[in-house]
């Protein structure tokens, strides 16, 4: 059985009207909604249910952080496999150009031989390695091809890193930073 509802005429300033509308439209709500809202507040009643349009906002906030906590799940099993992999072809051994002779062709075809057996993979192997805190990186301007200044990293996970900044903490994507190597200072003594 649901609660009966009633029309309520009210008459405003045009000043109060205009501050009700743009407090509606910032806040995604209806007029009618804000003022049950401050009626609730100035009454002392309790907050009825969320509206549909929290709920989906709350469902939709949930979804998302599911979805990065899945994200974050398959690329750190993607570098694990990466650095598996690279343990894995460093470790394998590639026979030399002697071995393979001796054990293929007899020792008067050696000199005929002109593949060069001692290449190993020309793939270079990249160095890969998490960003850490202390790191000192290249924060990407938003809407611009162009850096800022050299950021230090005071807080990571596997998709975000926080960075010191003149104002304070920021949160940046790591897509959106630039690592940059330290460099030694020269000692002039």
């Amino acid at each position: 059985m649901q609660p009966a509802n009633y029309l309520l005429t009210v008459e405003l300033s045009s000043e109060l009207y205009a501050d009700l509308r743009e407090k509606a439209q910032t806040t995604g709500q209806t007029e009618s909604e804000l003022v049950i809202q401050c009626l609730r507040q100035v009454l002392g009643l309790p907050e009825s249910a969320p509206t549909a349009q929290q709920n989906s906002q709350s469902s939709e906030q949930e979804r998302f952080s599911a979805l990065e906590v899945k994200l974050e799940q398959r690329l750190k099993e993607y570098v694990e496999k990466l650095v598996n992999d690279r343990v894995s072809l460093s470790s394998l051994e590639y026979p030399s150009k002697q071995q393979v002779a001796f054990e293929d062709n007899p020792p008067n075809f050696e000199q005929k031989l002109n593949v060069n057996l001692d290449v190993k993979p020309s793939m270079p192997m990249p160095t890969i390695r998490p960003l850490q805190v202390g790191d000192r990186v290249l924060v990407l301007e938003s809407d611009s091809p162009y850096y800022m200044a050299k950021l230090l990293v005071i807080k990571t996970s596997l998709i975000r890193a926080t960075v010191e900044t003149e104002t304070g903490e920021k949160t940046f994507l790591k897509r959106d930073l630039r690592f940059v190597e330290a460099t030694q200072e020269p000692n002039n003594c």
